[in-house]
């Protein structure tokens, strides 16, 4: 599980007011439906204890917005397969606890949501993120793979 605090904002704008008001937001991301549920239980009683112990009031909003994403075998196996034709020995890559949209195609179809790689860079959404033009015919020569294999003439 993943908690990320990613915004802060405080009903005071200077440096030396203790604020009446403070917001958080951020994401919380897992690896399973039953770790979100937790995710969000433990989150409320922290909110409620923290609120307690210090004679506050804490409110949570916890949205669920993207799913959980995750992989169907099948679908990784022949993807795998397929980079492994265009590119040799592929290192099984980490699991990714990503926000993204393919997780709801995932719910409904079995897929794959597979890292081409970028190079020696920033991950992304990293402030100093510099997209590498040269994976650029390794992605395509990936997926005609994947199309030539499928769909073979």
């Amino acid at each position: 599980m993943v908690v990320s605090v990613t915004s802060m904002k405080s009903s005071s704008h200077a440096f030396n007011v203790i604020p009446g008001h403070v917001r958080l937001k951020g994401t919380v991301r897992t690896l399973s439906e039953s770790m979100r549920d937790l995710a969000e239980t433990r989150m409320q009683d922290l909110c409620d204890h923290i609120g307690a112990a210090f004679g506050a009031k804490i409110s949570l909003k916890y949205e669920r917005n993207y799913p959980v994403m995750a992989n169907h075998e099948d679908q990784t196996v022949f993807a795998a397969d397929a980079a492994r034709k265009v590119a040799g020995d592929c290192a099984d890559a980490p699991l990714v606890m990503g926000g993204e949209d393919f997780a709801f195609m995932l719910n409904e179809r079995p897929g794959a949501y597979i890292l081409v790689g970028n190079g020696a860079s920033a991950p992304v959404h990293h402030p100093e993120y510099n997209f590498n033009d040269a994976v650029i015919p390794a992605g395509c020569s990936w997926w005609a793979e994947i199309i030539e294999t499928r769909m073979p003439l």
